[in-house]
Parts: structure tokens; C-alpha cells; sequence
């Protein structure tokens, strides 16, 4: 079963730019997040993922993150999860301390997440096999990588539900 999360996803602008990327990927027949086909597919950065994710998180979620919405965080890179033949290409993000320290409170009510050290990220590609993984950087780097991403607005995926929730809004 997939697990519950709390994401932050972006402004329709930094939306595309990460699409774009997604997009260049799939054009070059390489593994992509485009490929992806689930209804919460979008860009997003992940606060928490668990098995549970308990309505004290939403809430805590809702107080420590929703007054900082809309939100910038600053790309730093890609990064690449994973050992064997498969890894996730990702931009590694930086949120400010603000942001910092209201996920640390989030995760902090979470238990069990599924990965107990925060590394922000918005992935691009995920099971990229390494005989593949110079093709895909190519193709990356050649595109034009977004600077920084807009947060607006913090969500609450439901995978035994099927439904994603609006938990704050930039602006509510």
C-alpha cells in the first residue's frame, strides 16, 4: 500500500518548469516522472511519508507551514538516491529556515516515517538504471533547470481513499 504524505506542492509556474524537465526526459525515451500516470502525480516536495500519517500532523501542518505559504525554495543540484542498477534522479531543494523548522515540527508528530532523515527533494526520474544515468543528466543539464520553486499550497495524499486534500493555501 502507498503511504500517506503531506506535500507541498508549487505555483502553476513552478509547476511547469518542473514539467518541462519531465517532459525533455520522456521526448529522449529515458526514464521520467512524466511516464508516472497516478492521479497525485505533480511536482511536489515531500514534508512526510509514513505508513499513518496522523490528523495531529495535518493540523500541525496546517499551523506551521500554512502561514508561510507562498513559500520559496532554492534548488541546489541534482541529486541521486539509491544502490544497485536502479537510482531516482532528484533537484535537491533548500527551504529556508522558516520552512526548515516548520517540517521538523511536522515530521516530529509522524511516527514511523518511511524516511526518518529529511533530504528535500523534487524528483524527476525514479528506477533510472545506471547504464542509462549519463544519457539522462545529458538531458537535464541541457534544460533549463529552474533556480528556485514556488510553494503555495500544502497537501494531504489518502491512498486508502484515493483522495488528495488541500490542508493550507497560500493566501487562505
Amino acid at each position: 500500500m502507498p503511504d500517506f504524505a503531506l506535500e507541498l506542492s508549487f505555483t502553476p509556474e513552478s509547476t511547469a518548469a518542473v514539467l518541462a524537465q519531465w517532459e525533455a526526459l520522456k521526448a529522449a525515451g529515458l526514464p521520467s516522472q512524466a511516464d508516472h500516470r497516478s492521479m497525485t502525480n505533480a511536482p511536489h516536495l515531500t514534508l512526510a511519508a509514513a505508513v499513518r500519517v496522523p490528523e495531529v500532523a495535518v493540523l500541525t501542518g496546517r499551523e506551521e507551514v500554512g502561514p508561510l505559504l507562498p513559500t520559496r525554495i532554492v534548488t541546489r543540484g541534482l541529486v541521486l538516491f539509491g544502490q544497485g542498477a536502479r537510482v531516482t534522479v532528484a533537484h535537491l531543494v533548500e527551504p529556508d529556515a522558516a520552512l526548515a523548522t516548520a517540517a521538523a515540527r511536522v515530521r516530529a508528530v509522524v511516527p514511523d516515517l518511511r524516511h526518518p532523515v529529511w533530504t528535500p527533494h523534487v524528483t524527476l526520474a525514479r528506477r533510472v538504471p545506471r547504464t542509462v544515468l549519463g544519457d539522462v543528466l545529458d538531458v537535464l543539464y541541457a534544460t533549463d533547470a529552474p533556480d528556485e520553486l514556488v510553494c503555495d499550497r500544502l497537501r494531504w495524499w489518502d491512498p486508502e481513499q484515493g483522495t488528495i486534500q488541500d490542508v493550507a493555501v497560500a493566501n487562505d
